[in-house]
């Protein structure tokens, strides 16, 4: 070989080496103790987000606690000095402060990191949160304690020096960051007592027949039933406690239940989230040996009749095609038109869906392609797959039935178009849907109208996190808005409606900060809101193309609009009746 042609060859081979850049691999974590919180801003925190750092830290934050306040700016130079390596959190377990307390004391004292709203005490629980101004260094994927104790020895109560001689957390840091052990110092921690409801409420009396059972019946059973969607069902106290251990995390790490908008925005119906305090006796209950209790088995007592339709027998029913779904893999959304073989022009005042094997299909959206060839509101050109949407089906309510008064013109001849999200469920299995169509018999007052805002030019990097996206529309006529659905794909990670006002006044209309493509709800708000002529229906969705999204499906690859769920969306579905 020449000496040319060598270093030619030896050229090629170093470009091939060094300038291929390695894809970042998701990092093993067996998601056990997955602690996930809201912080006092309304953003989920879910920790195995942050398994790519060396550690999560955690400072114990009180409202009022003259310790905590004098501690910030040393706090402060740590998370500066550390940030790269470590997560840094603020926590708050106190029962007397609320989020929009916590917030105030942020903005007041200028935290630099979120503060994590733990006032019914789970975490505190977890972690025997007992004091103020303690710090606490969890390992970043088995969540175990590595550090606990005050940031330094600068703080005493009634009294402080100028400068610390012994830096505990800082020492402890650098030392995690060696691969060496760090060393608690717990003992000497300085700060205001955590009362803890454990002290405050008889919680060793809790038992499943008295307490436990309607939690569960209340808010789990619509879906873990015999014929529910949900993989296993709710049937009796012995089943509970086999499952207790999933129940407990999935609970602490808010997989369950799936209602994903905050509960600080928007008032909606069928809202069947579960309150801190409900999660609370539930793991309580779970931690003192799941005691029966003397009374009936309230789960092994109800009984669901076959699924009927809610509003009695439908003036239509369309049954769509069989779908034969395999037992395993990522599947794209299906589509299926048909015809209503309408012979003159009918108004819709609902529809129900009834999936024929409920575990399979987990949303179906029903869509009119050939409605309307302009907005009343909006003078862009509309988007047949989103803009003319009718309903959508999902969870344990398949039903959508408009306000009263109101209705959807289905024009002669109408065909309509279903998308179909099927869940795999470990065997091939087969559904046929039957979806049914209820009718006016006259004209309603109002036309229900539907409006889809949605960014369709945009980039999401490879490899990038919080990639902040908008759309918005404005609007030429004042409406009241009734139905909302926040919409992404894999890569969506936060989405968040409002309504800007001309007068700048911001009005939001849902917020969800755990979005996940497999739980998306049609949110019905029991008022309709409000929006004046000129206002701004504003769109805000933050993406995650990172591995450590875990439902991402190739981090490597720049993602761009598409409506097939690999691709990505951000759009905000809404319905509105007309304010004049």
């Amino acid at each position: 070989m020449k000496f040319s042609n060598y270093l030619c060859f030896l050229a090629v081979c170093m470009l091939f080496v060094f300038g291929c850049k390695q894809q970042p691999e998701a990092i093993p974590d067996s998601r056990k103790n997955d602690y996930a919180l809201y912080d006092s801003e309304g953003k989920m925190h879910r920790f195995s987000r942050y398994n790519n750092k060396k550690g999560i830290v955690l400072f114990v934050q009180g409202n009022g606690c003259p310790i905590v306040r004098n501690a910030l700016t040393d706090f402060h130079a740590i998370v500066e000095a550390y940030q790269e390596d470590f997560q840094f959190f603020m926590i708050n377990s106190n029962i007397q402060d609320d989020a929009a307390e916590i917030t105030e004391e942020a903005n007041s004292f200028q935290f630099q990191v979120p503060v994590l709203v733990d006032n019914a005490q789970l975490l505190a629980d977890e972690l025997d949160i007992t004091i103020t101004a303690e710090a606490i260094v969890l390992h970043p994927t088995s969540r175990a304690v590595l550090y606990r104790g005050p940031l330094n020895n600068r703080i005493d109560y009634e009294t402080q020096k100028n400068k610390a001689t012994a830096t505990y957390l800082s020492d402890a840091l650098t030392a995690i960051q060696n691969g060496e052990t760090a060393v608690s110092h717990q003992e000497v921690t300085r700060g205001c007592t955590v009362t803890r409801l454990s002290k405050l409420q008889d919680e060793d009396s809790l038992t499943y027949s008295d307490d436990i059972g309607p939690i569960l019946a209340s808010n789990c059973v619509q879906c873990h039933r015999d014929g529910g969607r949900a993989p296993w069902s709710m049937d009796d106290y012995q089943t509970i406690t086999g499952w207790s251990s999933m129940i407990k995390e999935v609970l602490l790490s808010k997989r369950m239940p799936p209602w994903k908008a905050n509960k600080m925005i928007g008032d909606f119906q069928d809202d069947f989230s579960l309150p801190d305090s409900s999660a609370r006796k539930i793991i309580a209950w779970i931690d003192n040996g799941m005691p029966p209790g003397n009374g009936s088995d309230v789960l092994q007592e109800l009984k669901f009749p076959k699924q009927t339709w809610q509003k009695g027998e439908p003036d239509k029913v369309v049954y769509l095609e069989k779908e034969v779904i395999p037992a395993t893999k990522l599947l794209p959304y299906q589509y299926q038109t048909f015809d209503l073989e309408l012979t003159e022009d009918k108004w819709l005042k609902g529809v129900e869906i009834i999936p024929g094997n409920p575990k399979l299909l987990h949303h179906i959206v029903l869509l009119n392609r050939g409605a309307y060839e302009k907005s009343p509101i909006t003078d862009r050109e509309l988007r047949i797959w989103s803009d003319n949407y009718i309903a959508l089906g999902a969870g344990a309510n398949q039903a959508t039935f408009f306000p009263e008064g109101t209705g959807v013109k289905l024009k002669k001849g109408t065909k309509l178009t279903v998308q179909l999200h099927y869940t795999p469920i470990g065997v091939e299995a087969t559904d046929e849907t039957k979806i049914g169509f209820y009718f006016h018999d006259e004209a309603p007052e109002k036309w229900f109208y539907p409006l889809a805002t949605t960014n369709v030019n945009f980039e999401i990097p490879a490899n990038t996190d919080n990639v902040r996206l908008v759309a918005t529309d404005t609007i030429s006529q004042a409406i009241y808005i009734h139905y909302l659905m926040p919409h992404m794909h894999y890569r969506g990670k936060e989405i968040n409606m409002k309504v800007i006002k001309p007068s700048g006044e911001v009005i939001p209309l849902v917020s969800v900060p755990d979005f996940s493509i497999d739980w998306q709800w049609l949110y019905k708000l029991k008022e309709p809101v409000y929006a004046p002529k000129g206002s701004v229906i504003f769109v805000e969705g933050i993406f995650d193309n990172t591995v450590q999204n875990p439902l991402n499906p190739d981090a490597s690859k720049d993602i761009y609009f598409g409506i097939q769920s690999y691709d990505e969306m951000l759009t905000g579905f809404f319905s509105y009746t007309l304010a004049d």
